[in-house]
């Protein structure tokens, strides 16, 4: 397999995972995943990212304040799966017990005063993150709902100064997620050749 099928498969396969396995995640991996983050492209090269990275045992006050967080996006929830409750259960069961991870990473940026461009810099790392954990056979799953409960999470974390981003749970997939389809592919590009 070349290069490009490597990569092909990397991102058709990687999944968001919401049920892992109690075993622990090994440091060397986590270092790596991070490292690759933080090979990302970002605005000007500014490289504002920055990950609070934490164990289960740490978790513990964090995980009420993640579990509070799901009632800020339950009416989009609400909104996107009127005539789906089942999706509406398992995300708040995910809120409550983040499918039992045994890592958690925190992905802030630090301000520039541009936003905007902070902000897919540091989306750019979050995608490198998640595909690296997969290529290490690792699961994750890119939350935002925990950013409404930012300023509780700061205080927490001892984090000032920086913007929370994203939550994103890691560890080892207990299942493997079915496939998603893709939405009308045909009309998301336009071309003018």
């Amino acid at each position: 397999m070349d290069c490009f099928e490597c990569l092909e498969k990397i991102i058709k396969e990687r999944r968001s995972h919401r049920f892992f396995i109690d075993k622990p995640v090994e440091k060397e991996k986590l270092e790596k995943i991070l490292e690759l983050a933080m090979w990302a492209p970002s605005a000007m090269n500014r490289q504002q990212w920055f990950f609070v990275v934490v164990n289960r045992e740490r978790m513990q006050k964090l995980r009420e304040v993640i579990k509070e967080s799901y009632n800020s996006i339950l009416p989009r929830l609400q909104k996107f799966f009127a005539g789906n409750p089942k999706v509406i259960d398992l995300t708040e069961q995910f809120f409550k017990t983040l499918g039992n991870a045994p890592i958690v990473i925190f992905v802030y940026y630090t301000p520039t005063g541009d936003d905007f461009a902070d902000l897919q810099s540091v989306c750019a790392s979050i995608q490198n993150l998640l595909l690296s954990a997969h290529a290490l056979g690792l699961g994750t799953c890119w939350m935002t709902g925990p950013v409404y409960m930012e300023e509780e999470i700061n205080k927490e974390l001892g984090i000032k100064d920086k913007k929370l981003v994203a939550v994103i749970p890691l560890g080892y997939p207990a299942k493997k997620p079915p496939i998603p389809p893709r939405r009308d592919s045909d009309k998301k590009v336009l071309w003018m050749m």
